[in-house]
């Protein structure tokens, strides 16, 4: 599978982009505090790199729902619905500062989705393979996390995207 994914290939990433102001609103009433660190996340800082900025809200995990952050946020549990294939889902944080080691997933046969919703001036982006994305506030990026990629976030503000994993059609 390549590296980066075309969005418009995927007709969930309509549902999850027309949402965008309701998800986003939900996003915005929900204290930090109520963000965890994230379970991927190191927890050193060296070479230029340091996650420990990487916090996490989860929405849906491999058993499902997580009740009392389901019931913060209808809109977004709504709008998850129309991912088939859907793994999990969550608030990705990066504060100011983050900067994800370049890893590689492990679950063959599923995609990752991110849906822009805060995205801070500054040097805010996603690297996958030889590409380097930035987000786009309201815009879906659609890739294969099994390709060595990086993250990170050297702007004014956090940056938050809805991550969605999704298994692919063909898996």
């Amino acid at each position: 599978m390549p590296p980066l994914h075309d969005p418009s290939r995927f007709p969930f990433v309509t549902a999850l982009e027309a949402a965008f102001p309701q998800v986003r609103a939900e996003l915005d009433r929900l204290p930090t505090d109520a963000f965890a660190p994230s379970p991927d996340s190191l927890t050193q800082v060296a070479d230029g790199y340091d996650e420990t900025g990487w916090l996490w809200y989860a929405l849906v995990d491999d058993t499902g729902p997580n009740a009392a952050h389901a019931a913060q946020c209808p809109a977004t549990l709504q709008a998850l619905r129309a991912v088939p294939g859907l793994v999990n889902a969550g608030f990705s944080l990066f504060r100011p500062g983050t900067h994800l080691y370049p890893h590689q997933g492990e679950r063959a046969g599923v995609l990752r989705c991110h849906l822009a919703l805060r995205v801070p001036v500054g040097d805010v982006a996603l690297r996958i393979g030889a590409d380097v994305v930035p987000w786009q506030p309201g815009r879906c990026l659609v890739f294969d996390d099994t390709h060595l990629h990086d993250a990170w976030n050297h702007g004014l503000g956090d940056r938050v995207v809805l991550l969605v994993t999704f298994r692919t059609p063909s898996a």
